[in-house]
């Protein structure tokens, strides 16, 4: 059976489209006796994220660093996206754009690679055009219809022609996009990593041993660094354990801070009762699989946000608040009013993508 060679682009802009591709690899690698090689591409921080998560898995690996991503730009210590910076950025990333998909045309074609898969870098499509190798995005949606609130629509044009390329395309629960995929495309739910129960039971037993208080994740973002964290009125709720990333320099009696080199976050999910969070597709869907209510902060001209709060509704608990009302407001109200799920089984969707893959997969 011959090996396989799949390169997979992954965006960097925050860990969430780490974390799903690394659900998505572990199923892939659960559901088929195909060997593969893979090369992930990506920066060097999500790299770093991603060898350390599939380092246990019997599979070959290279780590390539390629050019990342826009992604978002956002004006100082704010969750709101700041427009004016952000164009200037686009535009230097698009002119840059056909000289590295050249470059990475060529690392294609030498690797022998046979299908390369995105989320949802837009070089990997450009790439994989001019190595004429099969491609297949993974997304809720593309930078370019991200895009379409923040930057004039004429200037998004050759954005759109790159992800046009694609030939395949898993379009995740949330994503209203063009029907990207020119020779197929799959519909997929919200899906998270899997959850270690015993390791679920750990935390709880170290961060709440009585089981005596609400466990809230409080996830806004790795890529978010808002100062006036400090000043939030929920830390004075003696109520409720709040868990927040490493990266949230906060201190305070009632906040656990997952260890920085703790790559499984879905477990201290797993042990929570409510989830407050961006409406960032990765955690609510770690929320949805998991079954958590969510607290979830609005933020303008985030089409990408709207599209995933549209999927939630008639199908799983949510409240959407403002970045001042949770400033400003004891959040014991909300929390003692959510619906808490008894039935916390977890739903994988991502075993359904791999299935598709390995479909794909054999058929180049």
């Amino acid at each position: 059976m011959n090996t396989k060679t799949i390169a997979y682009y992954v965006s960097d802009y925050g860990y969430g489209h780490a974390t799903r591709s690394t659900a998505v690899i572990r199923a892939l690698l659960q559901v088929t006796e195909q060997p593969y090689r893979l090369v992930l591409c990506s920066s060097d921080k999500v790299l770093a994220f991603m060898q350390a998560s599939l380092s246990g898995y019997q599979v070959i690996i290279q780590y390539r660093r390629c050019i990342s991503d826009v992604g978002y730009v956002l004006q100082p210590d704010s969750i709101e996206p700041d427009t004016v910076a952000f164009a200037a950025k686009y535009h230097e990333y698009m002119e840059s754009l056909p000289h590295k998909a050249a470059r990475e045309a060529d690392f294609l074609r030498t690797a022998g690679v046979n299908l390369v898969i995105s989320d949802i870098s837009p070089i990997a499509f450009a790439a994989a055009r001019q190595a004429e190798i099969p491609s297949l995005g993974i997304s809720n949606f593309t930078w370019y219809t991200a895009y379409l609130e923040m930057i004039d629509h004429s200037a998004l044009q050759p954005l759109f022609d790159v992800y046009a390329a694609m030939d395949y395309f898993v379009r995740l629960e949330g994503a209203f996009e063009p029907d990207w995929g020119q020779r197929g495309t799959f519909q997929a739910d919200f899906f998270s990593r899997e959850v270690d129960q015993q390791e679920v039971s750990r935390i709880l037993q170290t961060i709440n041993p009585g089981r005596q208080k609400r466990v809230v994740y409080f996830g806004i973002g790795m890529s978010i660094n808002v100062q006036e964290l400090a000043a939030l009125k929920l830390w004075d709720d003696d109520a409720c354990l709040y868990i927040v990333s490493s990266n949230m320099k906060v201190e305070y009696k009632n906040i656990v801070a997952i260890p920085a080199s703790y790559t499984e976050s879905q477990n201290y999910v797993a042990a929570s009762d409510l989830v407050i969070s961006k409406p960032g597709w990765s955690t609510v869907g770690e929320a949805v699989a998991l079954r958590k209510p969510l607290l979830l902060l609005h933020r303008s001209k985030m089409r990408e946000d709207k599209n995933t709060i549209l999927a939630l509704q008639d199908r799983h608990p949510y409240r959407m608040i403002e970045w001042g009302q949770l400033m400003a407001d004891n959040m014991h109200d909300f929390i003692d009013r959510e619906h808490f799920f008894e039935d916390t089984q977890q739903r994988n969707g991502a075993v359904h993508i791999a299935e598709y893959l390995k479909q794909i997969v054999g058929s180049e």
